[in-house]
């Protein structure tokens, strides 16, 4: 007898699949370096030496790769029933951001790795293991089923006579 996906029973207020936590955690993992970006500006009010790593060693074509990934996470919060018509195109296309950023991420390890001059174990091999989870990132968005449904689905518009309140007689 097959069993049913509980996965399928967990939706939002909306009535749609809720966005698995596996999303919002790939989401932080592919703008890890805007991430990265944020804490440095925040701890930087401290302490005026954490600007120094955005100094010319810092990368910032690694910064433009991820902006795939905030489009998807902007779409991922703007998933509600007033969205805009912008917002319910874009999607059916949000999984295709975040593998794009992962696939843009595995090109830029590739050349990084490829145009290094000698080995040093600790960048290398950090590389390597995020090079790993970004291809976990790209075969869970295109062979889970329960993704691809999460990514059909986007809340009903909401009508007059649900956004107008009742008056008082």
């Amino acid at each position: 007898m097959a069993r049913l996906d509980e996965r399928l029973l967990d939706v939002n207020q909306h009535g749609v699949l809720r966005i698995p936590a596996e999303i919002w955690l790939a989401l932080v993992f592919l703008a890890r370096h805007w991430v990265l970006m944020l804490l440095v500006t925040v701890i930087a009010r401290r302490s005026k030496e954490a600007y120094i790593l955005f100094g010319s060693d810092f990368s910032w074509i690694v910064i433009a790769i991820e902006v795939p990934a905030l489009l998807m996470a902007v779409l991922c919060v703007r998933r509600v029933p007033q969205a805009g018509g912008l917002v319910r195109r874009l999607w059916p296309l949000a999984r295709h951001f975040g593998a794009a950023t992962a696939a843009m991420h595995l090109i830029y390890v590739a050349w990084y790795l490829w145009n290094s001059s000698y080995w040093l174990p600790w960048p290398e091999l950090f590389l390597a293991s995020c090079a790993l989870i970004d291809l976990v990132i790209i075969t869970s968005l295109f062979r889970s089923h329960h993704l691809k449904r999460v990514f059909a689905e986007f809340p009903a518009p909401r009508t007059e006579s649900q956004t107008s309140t009742p008056s008082a007689t």
